[in-house]
């Protein structure tokens, strides 16, 4: 769902909604991950299968990802692409 305030969506058994910019933000404002707050959005795949579909549907639309990688520190693959405004959304098999 999808308001020009917010939207919703749902991944696996867990809902989020993510809210637009309140009135009083500067309208050059850019999201910045070194500032306090989002860092980036990690969810879990529960296998390869779901990670590969996920790639390919990212590519698909035209979203630039790293299609799926090994995490060498955590041992775990991954896909990770950045959404419009440049946060970094991950998807790791759990």
């Amino acid at each position: 769902m999808e308001t020009p305030e917010l939207f919703l969506f749902s991944a696996g058994n867990t809902a989020f909604g993510v809210r637009g910019p309140e009135a009083d933000t500067a309208s050059d404002d850019k999201f910045n991950p070194h500032r306090v707050g989002l860092d980036h959005i990690a969810l879990g795949c529960e296998d390869e299968t779901e990670l590969e579909r996920v790639a390919a549907a990212l590519t698909e639309a035209g979203v630039e990802n790293t299609g799926v990688k090994l995490d060498e520190t955590l041992g775990k693959q991954y896909v990770a692409f950045k959404d419009p405004d440049r946060i970094a959304w991950e998807f790791y098999i759990v």
